[in-house]
């Protein structure tokens, strides 16, 4: 992380591929939810054999978590490039309130309301999310330098993450509920983390 950028002709068609059989798991679980989520159906979906689904994911778990994945590449990607100068809850909230693809962002958010309803699904996804911890805590290291501590460093990204994670349930459980005209997922992770500013800027303030 960031995002491998694949080069020649095969490695993009490989990509497609793969972005391909995720979208499809994802409508999946969309339109008929988790337990519909095979290797046959995500296959059949993606216009490809079923050979081909096990040449690019391990099993049916791995394809649920790849629109994850692809969401955590995305935001890896974009916060390389904000300022080094920027104070990093600036750069947190700007990539989560203009995202690079909001179609991952709300992609994200019927997995986890998926994963209200199906614990395995939801272990999955935290999963990824809890793997991108170590990524994230070494780019604050790189914009924060050696001045707070590395435990300030991992309670950062841990609140940052306690909130991403805060905002999934929240928005799941409305969606869950049939709640109509309410806010975007994407609306909500902006909310949630926002409230973290005053908390978040104290904790990265000089002494």
């Amino acid at each position: 992380m960031p995002a491998y950028l694949p080069t020649t002709l095969r490695e993009r068609k490989r990509e497609e591929t793969s972005r391909a059989l995720a979208r499809a798991a994802y409508g999946i679980v969309r339109e008929q939810g988790v337990d519909a989520v095979t290797a046959d159906a995500v296959a059949e979906r993606a216009g490809v054999s079923r050979r081909t689904f096990f040449n690019y994911f391990p099993s049916v778990e791995s394809v649920l978590t790849a629109s994850v994945a692809e969401l955590l590449e995305a935001a890896a990607a974009r916060l390389e490039e904000r300022p080094v100068d920027e104070d990093v809850v600036t750069s947190v909230l700007a990539v989560v309130g203009d995202p690079v693809d909001l179609d991952l962002v709300e992609r994200l958010g019927v997995l986890a309301e998926a994963g209200e309803s199906n614990l395995h699904a939801r272990t999955l996804m935290l999963g990824e999310l809890h793997a991108w911890v170590d990524w994230f805590e070494g780019w604050l290291r790189g914009r924060l330098g050696e001045r707070p501590t590395d435990l300030q460093v991992a309670t950062f990204a841990a609140v940052v993450m306690a909130a991403a994670e805060a905002a999934m349930r929240v928005w799941a459980r409305d969606a869950a509920a049939g709640t109509t005209g309410g806010p975007t997922f994407h609306e909500v992770l902006g909310d949630a983390l926002g409230h973290l500013h005053p908390a978040l800027d104290a904790l990265t303030a000089s002494p």
